[in-house]
């Protein structure tokens, strides 16, 4: 497609992971989402594959953003015994509009790069799985032209260095502004610098946490007409 370039990278801080991210066109909206179960290992890569197939699921019978998350809560909540929860940020983007329907449900608040860098305005809502009955806020922005939404685990933002230093979500957005200004804002090129900067950083440190990122850059018309 022209339309729209998307580029997603996943590394397990073990030989199996709790991060996840997923996408997919149906009737011209892209679906998306980015998740973070607690804890590693294979236990928390299992709740992992368990809510990937819940968002392919329940996303095939709704485009609201809302009532994907508060179904996968539903399901995820019922007899949850290891009392494991799921960080998630659901995104629908009709790519015919621009629109962006969204719910984060206790997320790390995704980038919107576009000729400058912003955090996008996140409502707060509980993490998945915590608890049944729980309502979750949907909301919207017009994604432009030339665009990009920018995902992320707290792998990313969290990553310590062998002083116990983090990363911070400051070097993420210092990062992304420098990319703008240098022409180099395209989706592989994001994620791959910050792939090299988090990896400079952390040094001889153990990966202390599954790292997950997702960039969406989107063109309009745009894109469709050249």
């Amino acid at each position: 497609r022209n339309d729209i370039d998307i580029y997603g990278f996943l590394k397990p801080a073990k030989d199996v992971g709790g991060d996840l991210f997923d996408f997919y066109i149906h009737n011209e909206k892209l679906f998306f989402c980015v998740g973070d179960v607690s804890g590693k290992g294979v236990p928390a890569s299992l709740v992992m594959a368990v809510t990937r197939s819940l968002f392919r699921n329940i996303s095939a019978h709704t485009s609201e953003p809302d009532q994907i998350a508060y179904t996968l809560n539903e399901a995820l909540a019922d007899g949850n015994e290891t009392s494991m929860f799921v960080t998630a940020f659901i995104g629908v983007l009709d790519l015919a509009s621009g629109l962006m329907d969204y719910c984060n449900a206790g997320h790390n608040n995704p980038l919107i790069i576009g000729q400058e860098v912003s955090m996008l305005e996140c409502n707060p809502n509980l993490p998945l799985g915590v608890m049944t009955g729980v309502t979750f806020e949907k909301q919207e922005m017009v994604i432009k032209p030339q665009t990009t939404v920018f995902l992320y685990t707290d792998g990313l933002n969290e990553a310590e260095n062998i002083r116990h230093d983090q990363f911070d979500i400051e070097r993420v957005i210092d990062l992304a502004t420098s990319l703008v200004k240098e022409g180099q804002d395209q989706p592989t090129i994001i994620i791959e610098k910050m792939t090299e900067s988090v990896h400079a950083f952390v040094g001889e440190a153990e990966q202390s946490d599954d790292l997950t990122m997702l960039a969406i850059k989107f063109f309009g018309k745009e894109g469709e007409k050249e």
